[in-house]
């Protein structure tokens, strides 16, 4: 008889023994194309399996997480060469016309060049074995991003540049010391030096960005309700890098 256990109620997740379905979306294709390229490149994803009745199934990959707490510096270091590793060999991934991808607020920003790449790196998505990170999952939001908006993402929010109050819920490390989190991220995904010093402003950025889409994506306005929380987190974290971004730019300069 098949486990089945239901991994995501709000997006119909499901896993059955060894694989998950979900419903499939236009760009499904295009995305499982892009899996089985990374798969062949000695990348450790979710290998695609079907596409069918409206639904894709997938490997489903056993681990732990981290999140929500803290990660430690061996692991983040990690992190930043898992991120690097990606966007060296999505550069060789070729588009075609007939491709498709999720509408995504990410996409938005961001003045590089576009890579595919996963689009949602986040620490609810990355499977760990010992702490360490094992292998990224829930490739949704796969499609074209500017790398650095994707960095910035990832040294946003695995060393956790959250507001006071969550920072003490976490037990989360000082202000300087997230800081110097930020820079083994980056050392890890091999940034140049140089291009650090405008890290601090993309992270603004896209905090910013993603806040706004939490009002945007689901048409808030003034008589709605719910959301609240999301918002909250977000703003508050976009002043505490605003607050600290001498700190985050001191420690990116080193």
């Amino acid at each position: 008889m098949t486990d089945t256990e239901q991994l995501s109620a709000q997006n119909n997740v499901i896993r059955e023994g060894k694989t998950t379905t979900r419903p499939a979306g236009e760009w499904s294709s295009s995305i499982h194309r892009y899996l089985r390229f990374l798969e062949a490149e000695g990348l450790r994803v979710p290998r695609p399996i079907s596409i069918q009745d409206g639904r894709e199934t997938l490997e489903f990959i056993e681990g732990e997480f981290v999140h929500p707490y803290k990660w430690t510096d061996e692991a983040l270091y990690a992190v930043g060469e898992m991120a690097g590793r990606l966007h060296r060999t999505s550069v060789k991934f070729h588009i075609f016309p007939e491709d498709q991808w999720k509408n995504w607020c990410l996409r938005e920003i961001g003045k590089n060049p576009r890579i595919i790449s996963h689009g949602d790196i986040a620490p609810w998505n990355v499977v760990t074995e010992n702490g360490m990170p094992k292998a990224l999952i829930d490739w949704e939001y796969a499609g074209p991003i500017d790398p650095m908006v994707e960095l910035s993402r990832i040294c946003w929010l695995f060393p956790q540049l959250v507001d006071d109050d969550l920072a003490a819920i976490y037990d989360l490390p000082s202000p300087e010391k997230r800081a110097e989190q930020v820079r083994l991220i980056c050392e890890g995904y091999g940034l140049p030096r140089e291009q650090r010093l405008c890290l601090t402003e993309q992270i603004l950025e896209t905090v910013i960005c993603e806040t706004a889409h939490e009002a945007i994506d689901p048409g808030l306005t003034f008589e709605s309700e719910g959301s609240l929380w999301g918002l909250a987190w977000r703003t508050r974290s976009v002043y505490w890098v605003w607050r600290n971004r001498k700190i985050l730019e001191q420690a990116l300069e080193r």
